[in-house]
């Protein structure tokens, strides 16, 4: 029966020494059980993740600091703990009480720590669609914010419209600036920017006859 340590961080410039001291001196594990590797932890498609996974067998233990350092896909963690199960390999969690997540309490605690997580992904996404309602109502809703650039190039769209008598298409064709970008640009206005840019481009008139 063999103990190894998986460690893992997402990026060349994180400092993973310190996650592997922390495990080895209190797991005892020698350096040649240790697995440590820089890699996002969106997939568990990872070369030294997939090379511990292929040589455990029953008996065998993986030891990591917390949940996310095995990967941040809850499903696929989820099999992956199931896989481990199968294969009669234990999977112990240091910062969850060392508790084997692939026993029925270590399943439970994952199981209910999935469902908080999901919990509050929703909650903040819905959070996020109140605020944007409310942002519509009140006419500040911007969306994805354009480069500066893409938004010279819509209010010169904006002006040809206005100004020239040109479709919406042919404008945004004649400014260098894509149609459905130019529509994304108008929908974000507000009514006072919509009244600013008109007076700018028609200086001289005080009634709006423009197509938008």
């Amino acid at each position: 029966m063999v103990t190894y340590i998986y460690a893992r961080v997402s990026a060349e410039t994180q400092n993973i020494e310190s996650q592997v001291e922390y495990l080895k001196e209190k797991y005892v594990v020698s350096n040649d059980f240790i697995y440590a590797e820089k890699l996002s932890g969106k997939s568990l498609e990872r070369p030294v993740f997939n090379q511990l996974k292929s040589i455990v067998k029953s008996g065998d233990s993986i030891v990591v600091q917390d949940l996310s350092r095995l990967g941040r896909n809850t499903t696929e963690v989820l099999q992956f703990i199931e896989e481990m199960k199968n294969k009669e390999v234990g999977l112990i969690v240091d910062d969850l009480g060392r508790v084997d997540v692939t026993s029925a309490t270590g399943k439970m605690v994952v199981t209910t720590l999935a469902a908080v997580a999901t919990m509050q992904r929703e909650q903040i996404l819905e959070k996020q669609a109140l605020g944007i309602a409310k942002a519509k109502e009140e006419g500040k809703f911007k969306g994805r914010q354009q480069s500066p650039l893409t938004v010279k190039k819509c209010k010169k769209a904006f002006e040809l419209v206005n100004t020239k008598g040109l479709t919406k298409e042919d404008a945004a064709r004649a400014a260098g600036v894509g149609i459905a970008t130019f529509y994304r640009f108008i929908r974000g206005l507000t009514k006072q920017e919509i009244a600013e840019m008109l007076i700018e481009y028609q200086p001289g008139s005080s009634v709006y006859r423009g197509r938008l």
